[in-house]
């Protein structure tokens, strides 16, 4: 199967959620697994979080895999703070 990537930079915030969301809708009708590139970054916050979990879930009902093949400490480190790790794939991390 394909892959396609989302890269999310290095501030993923409220200011980016439109712009990411636009993206995942389309990812979704790609019917490809994704992989989540946020080797760089610095900011991520609970409104990119929640997209992100949303996302892992739509594609796991269509038994597509989220990866995250090398995440920044930041990006573990909130996912954890929030309770979301194990969620949207990062508990290994």
């Amino acid at each position: 199967m394909e892959m396609d990537k989302i890269d999310l930079g290095t501030r993923c915030t409220i200011v980016k959620a439109e712009e990411l969301h636009g993206q995942m809708e389309g990812l979704i009708q790609s019917g490809n697994d994704i992989e989540i590139q946020s080797a760089g970054i610095e900011q991520i916050d609970t409104s990119a979080l929640q997209l992100l979990l949303s996302f892992h879930q739509a594609l796991a009902k269509d038994n597509r895999k989220l990866s995250w093949p090398n995440p920044s400490e930041q990006t573990v480190a909130t996912a954890k703070l929030l309770g979301v790790d194990e969620y949207i794939g990062l508990s290994g991390h």
